[in-house]
């Protein structure tokens, strides 16, 4: 009965604090306007601080743009957190949130046909004070078993592991694999005014992928080799991560030569321990695992500004120490000012995802900063909004504060509370806050975005 207390008084506080709604105007003053009309005031200059990206994802298989209301909340979500930057997924498996599209429509669009998700964000967040920039953001290879183009091309376009098993991703090593989603990709910068294309899962699946009859009979034609490789042979690895290379390197091409002011981002694999050195980075899973070898990418320019997905939780002694392993290596890379960190707001306490970002946007102890930060997710803002936790006392049995386990609100009071913690992340993001925690009661939390600022300068674009 105490725990049941305590939530329904924090969902009350909750309540009570969100941002209050713009009040409505008076029904009398609409209705008697006054014969002589007041000149409009001239609104102040807005004020800015230092150039930084401050990018949220937001993904598809939540809510964010798949109806008119939810782009509205979205954008005046994003005004309210100073937030200056949106990767909107578009393309989630081998579907499509926008209307000038080869493929299949998202089902979970709601409205009439002639609601154009992407459109409408572009529209909105275009013409916000600050404005907003647009990203959109695709899977890349992995399009799910059951897409229209995995069902129809699947046999000769999905991809092998080597004991023949085939899952949602297509074959990186296939050319018409290639040409296509290079078409998906300039066809979103041909007909939309975006600020950018943001690539997912551009890479293997893992080190056992890549058997296909058609990658194999290329590998052998172009090596010379005569018999199947092993998972681990370093030339048959080596030709796997020249097919991902060789689709990010052309798209960069053909997007910059037709629209030379969008452009083209990635999310990079950042997985356990980051390297140390710059020799290090070969032995890191983005290169021998999942063949997406980044680092190179960035070196050459092929991509505009890298997001290493440096999904970590803070609480963690053992994944805070990956964390800031990888912010150092991102930081004094030589690349940093084409690095745009992630961070995994959705595997912490509000108050952790705000201590990273923090040290995200600090210096290095050499004096290099990158480009900004991006925080997964909108939808998933903190462990309280994560649904696989709240959902799931297994998954969530190893987090040191129990919000979930024991609880008598429900799964309805979960959901709520979930939709209440994560619309209030947006004003702890801009302005001194708190929430109030099961165990802890309330936790006060300082802003990381306190004044607007404006996307930086990216090299090259």
């Amino acid at each position: 009965m105490r725990r049941a207390s305590l939530i329904l008084l924090m969902l009350v506080a909750l309540s009570g604090c969100s941002p209050a709604p713009h009040a409505a105007a008076s029904p009398t003053a609409s209705a008697f306007p006054s014969p002589i009309e007041s000149p409009s005031p001239t609104p102040s200059p807005v004020v800015y601080g230092p150039p930084q990206y401050r990018a949220m994802w937001v993904d598809a298989l939540h809510d964010g743009i798949k109806s008119p209301a939810q782009v509205e909340k979205l954008v005046a979500d994003a005004h309210r957190a100073n937030i200056n930057a949106l990767f909107v997924q578009v393309r989630l498996g081998g579907n499509a949130y926008f209307n000038h599209a080869d493929e299949p429509r998202a089902l979970d669009i709601v409205g009439s046909r002639g609601f154009d998700p992407l459109g409408y964000v572009i529209q909105l967040a275009h013409a916000a004070t600050p404005r907003i920039e647009v990203h959109a953001w695709l899977n890349t290879f992995y399009v799910s078993e059951d897409s229209g183009v995995f069902l129809k091309n699947g046999a000769t376009w999905g991809n092998r592991a080597n004991d023949g098993s085939i899952s949602g991703y297509l074959d990186p090593g296939n050319p018409e694999v290639q040409a296509y989603t290079h078409k998906i990709f300039m066809d979103v910068a041909r007909n939309y005014d975006v600020d950018g294309l943001h690539m997912d899962f551009v890479r293997y699946a893992g080190a056992n992928w890549g058997y296909t009859s058609t990658s194999l009979s290329l590998y052998m034609h172009d090596t010379g080799a005569t018999a199947v490789p092993a998972p681990d042979d370093p030339r048959w690895q080596a030709w796997r991560r020249d097919r991902v290379t060789a689709f990010v390197r052309d798209l960069h091409n053909d997007l910059h030569a037709l629209k030379p002011g969008v452009k083209l981002s990635g999310a990079l694999i950042s997985f356990g321990g980051g390297p140390t050195t710059a020799a290090a980075w070969n032995f890191t899973s983005a290169y021998t695992s999942v063949f997406q070898d980044w680092r190179d990418w960035m070196l050459k320019g092929y991509i505009d500004f890298g997001v290493p997905m440096n999904y970590d939780s803070d609480w963690s002694a053992r994944e805070a120490t990956w964390f800031d392993q990888w912010l150092a290596f991102e930081k004094d890379s030589g690349f940093a000012n084409r690095v745009v960190t992630g961070v995994g707001a959705f595997l912490n306490y509000p108050e952790d995802a705000l201590a990273q970002i923090r040290r995200v946007l600090a210096p290095s102890a050499r004096g290099n900063r990158v480009l900004g930060v991006a925080i997964y997710s909108y939808a998933s803002t903190s462990v309280y909004g994560n649904s696989d936790f709240y959902g799931s006392a297994d998954v969530s049995s190893y987090l040191p504060r129990q919000p979930y386990a024991g609880t008598t609100i429900g799964s309805a009071g979960l959901i709520k509370r979930a939709q209440l913690l994560n619309d209030w992340f947006m004003t702890q993001l801009s302005q001194p806050a708190f929430y109030n925690d099961v165990q802890l009661g309330r936790v006060h939390t300082q802003p990381v975005f306190s004044m607007p600022a404006q996307p930086p300068a990216v090299p090259g674009a």
